[in-house]
């Protein structure tokens, strides 16, 4: 037990000090968040979100608001929750609150 202890104690330091000369996760380490936006040299900003006043929408407006539409690449269709929790979709087996 004491030799394996002796013996297997200088590999793995030896191995951690080859990992960090390497620069094994150093990809990791090294990443870069990117400058906010407005910035010099950097992309403009997202445009302010619309004036959505839910009080004075239209019939016309909200009939678009239960239509199937996609979610991260699939089609989904909203429905009524069964227990009357308002709408929702089923996604990979998880139900997604509107």
């Amino acid at each position: 037990m004491k030799f394996t202890r002796r013996a297997a104690a200088p590999i793995l330091a030896g191995g951690i000090a080859l990992a960090g000369l390497f620069g094994v996760g150093m990809g990791t380490a090294s990443a870069d968040p990117g400058r906010p936006c407005g910035t010099p040299n950097a992309p403009a900003c997202a445009p302010a979100p619309q004036n959505n006043n839910w009080q004075q929408r239209g019939i016309d407006q909200a009939r678009g608001d239960h239509q199937p539409f996609q979610y991260n690449g699939h089609r989904v269709e909203p429905m009524r929750a069964g227990n009357g929790d308002g709408w929702g979709f089923w996604f990979l087996g998880q139900w997604i609150r509107l």
